[in-house]
């Protein structure tokens, strides 16, 4: 089963990539997704306040070691 969460950054504004598919279905802040190549997202906040909508990850970008 996967679950999509659609992200966006500290100021509202959609993330790269605008969503994101996983078979995890929980998160919370601190926890690190890897994108493709040398990228990874933070998680800084989950919002779920619409039932209507998919649960959104405000994520920041950090670069990989």
């Amino acid at each position: 089963m996967t679950f999509t969460f659609k992200l966006e950054r500290l100021d509202g504004t959609p993330a790269d990539p605008p969503s994101f598919r996983t078979s995890v279905m929980v998160w919370r802040p601190g926890d690190v997704s890897p994108l493709g190549g040398r990228s990874l997202l933070v998680v800084v906040e989950v919002r779920d306040d619409d039932a209507d909508q998919a649960p959104r990850l405000v994520v920041e970008d950090v670069a990989s070691a």
